[in-house]
């Protein structure tokens, strides 16, 4: 009887770590970087539906011009999308239940880019509408860094970073991709396959990182930042062949104007022996001329025009409270001096009314 008894407990402690050997190989799997299990292209998945059931409050078509930004207001606003009179932007906000990380928009098309937290992290692309509504999602490889929308709402440029969390970090990498906002379609799943030219030579390393996208009129061309080789370049692409030229060294996050005439961006300043940091310049397309803004504080941020005069970015607030960003204004020619333009804003983007030709739902702002 001892014997008997004594061979079911063995065989029942044999199954039970025999369970706990499979509950750590899940672990070790699932555990694993996401990037690593995500497939290299984006994919395209069917439309997702917001909790909120808020009514539109986007100024579409509507007069007035507006100002969108994500709110860094600690409490239950934080990240959600905020929108105020871009000539009173001040004044009293409309507040949407969608929340961001980094958000653009233009012409009737806007695109969210968020995280979906839980046991693992996930992160997407949400393409949305006039009216707030999620038209599909795009899945991202990493943690959201850039997006654009271009000016007639037709694509929008999406930059992650597939491994480090900053510029400034050693060994950080990128990934850029480009969606068409008609169709849901990704017309260039990673700007590293475009052929890039470098004084008449094609330029081919490992090391490329493509970040900063800044579409023209035409959203078939663009201007972004490439990094190789410890150094950053400005280049200037097509997406119909898939083309990209360097046009000039030194240059990153560039943001074309709305005349698109200059090009504001930041300029990366000391290093070797002292520390590094940002300034915000504007380059002149016609006479290549480039000079600094006034503002003397470090930037990490892609600007984003509040006019042809004038240029605006996002600081930390000078408080303990690192997660609140402010969004400053700064005059495009050099002149004056920074002030702030709205407290506790971030990602912001100007919107202004454009052409009814473009097939998207008018709503008005109430």
């Amino acid at each position: 009887m001892k014997s008997i008894q004594y061979t079911s407990a063995r065989r029942w402690w044999v199954a039970v770590l025999g369970l706990i050997g499979v509950i750590i190989a899940s672990i070790y799997v699932f555990r694993t970087p996401f990037t690593w299990r995500t497939p290299l292209k984006s994919s395209v998945r069917p439309p997702v539906t917001l909790a909120s059931q808020s009514p539109p409050i986007i100024a579409i078509g509507a007069e007035r011009p507006s100002l969108m930004f994500r709110s860094t207001t600690l409490g239950d606003t934080y990240g959600r999308l905020v929108f105020v009179p871009l000539n009173h932007p001040n004044a009293s906000s409309a507040v949407s239940d969608m929340r961001c990380d980094r958000v653009h928009f233009a012409a009737g098309r806007g695109v969210c880019l968020t995280a979906r937290r839980g046991v693992f992290t996930t992160y997407e692309a949400i393409v949305f509408d006039a009216a707030f509504k999620p038209l599909f999602t795009v899945a991202l490889r990493g943690t959201p860094s850039r997006v654009r929308v271009s000016a007639d709402g037709r694509v929008a440029a999406m930059t992650v970073f597939v491994s480090g969390h900053s510029y400034a970090t050693s060994g950080f990498s990128t990934h850029t991709s480009i969606i068409d906002l008609w169709t849901g379609d990704v017309i260039a799943p990673d700007l590293e396959k475009f052929t890039l030219w470098r004084d008449g030579g094609r330029l081919q390393a490992v090391d490329l990182n493509f970040w900063g996208v800044t579409f023209s009129h035409d959203h078939q061309r663009f201007y972004a930042t490439v990094g190789t080789g410890g150094r950053t370049y400005l280049i200037e692409g097509e997406i119909a062949t898939q083309t990209a030229w360097v046009r000039r060294s030194e240059l990153e996050c560039p943001a074309l104007s709305p005349d698109n005439t200059r090009l504001a961006f930041k300029k990366r300043v000391g290093g070797s022996w002292g520390p590094i940091s940002w300034r915000l310049a504007v380059l002149d397309l016609t006479t290549q001329q480039e000079w600094f803004l006034a503002e003397t504080r470090s930037i990490d941020d892609q600007a984003e025009w509040l006019d042809d005069a004038s240029v605006l970015y996002a600081l930390p607030d000078q408080t303990a409270r690192s997660a609140v960003m402010n969004t400053w204004v700064v005059p495009a020619d050099g002149s004056g001096e920074p002030r702030l333009f709205v407290a506790h804003a971030y990602s912001p983007v100007v919107i202004h009314p454009w052409p009814l030709q473009y097939p998207w739902p008018q709503t008005v702002l109430q």
